[in-house]
């Protein structure tokens, strides 16, 4: 069996094993293993980054090798995603792949399992941790809280007084209010969302971002959201609230 064994060190994470603590203990499981060392590859970078010179010499090289060895899984990639990919890819080929850390050996039917079931695991770490931040941030709306940029109409407080507990809050734009009043009493008086888009665009009214243009999109969503600007919104539970703020319009 040929082997090659691949160090790397990410400039971020300064207390990990060193690039030649790494490859001596790579090299002492190839002789173990009784393979043949070909050669070692290392890098210093993030393992997000595919665009890593050792990392592509090495890969360049395939055919050269049977197996690498690594010293910790997250070596070779930091993403599970990454590292599934490339994993089937090596395995499509009939190439082989260790971390010691985790005793993970592909050469081996249960050493490809334990992978197969760890990047699993990972995966659904990430899946979980995404699926809290969602919650919180629905949670922070059930709070009345705004979460994202401000809509046209209103600014935002936390950017004006810089306190953390204005995040989330919103007051009154006067000016942008009016205009989102006018926006509704156009639609009602039954005008299409191109036709109130070259009115605000002909009267030289600028958008939340400054352009002379406005679209129809903008104005749609405009449109969508007549509850916020009547003042209300919805709590986790269905129930109708009102935010802290004025209102734009009267419901």
């Amino acid at each position: 069996m040929r082997a090659v064994v691949y160090g790397r060190i990410s400039t971020d994470l300064q207390s990990e094993t060193s690039v030649n603590e790494q490859v001596r203990r790579c090299k002492q499981y190839v002789e173990m293993k009784g393979w043949t060392l070909v050669d070692e590859f290392t890098d210093v970078g993030t393992g997000m980054n595919m665009n890593r010179a050792g990392f592509e010499d090495m890969m360049n090289r395939i055919e050269e090798w049977d197996v690498v060895v690594a010293f910790k899984l997250d070596r070779f990639h930091r993403s599970s995603t990454n590292a599934q990919t490339w994993a089937a890819k090596l395995n499509d080929i009939g190439k082989n792949f260790v971390a010691l850390d985790i005793d993970v050996d592909t050469t081996s039917a249960m050493g490809m399992a334990v992978f197969r079931i760890i990047t699993a695991l990972n995966q659904m770490e990430v899946e979980v941790t995404r699926e809290r931040t969602v919650m919180g941030l629905k949670g922070v709306k059930n709070e009345g809280r705004w979460v994202g940029k401000p809509p046209y109409g209103y600014d935002s407080i936390y950017a004006r007084t810089d306190n953390d507990a204005d995040k989330g809050l919103l007051e009154l734009n006067q000016a942008e209010a009016e205009v989102v009043q006018m926006v509704f009493q156009l639609r009602e008086q039954g005008n299409s969302l191109t036709d109130i888009a070259e009115s605000l665009t002909t009267s030289g009214i600028l958008t939340k971002t400054h352009k002379r243009r406005w679209s129809t999109a903008t104005i749609g969503d405009m449109i969508k959201r007549r509850t916020f600007y009547e003042g209300h919104y919805y709590n986790a539970d269905n129930e109708i609230q009102e935010y802290s703020w004025a209102k734009v319009l009267e419901g």
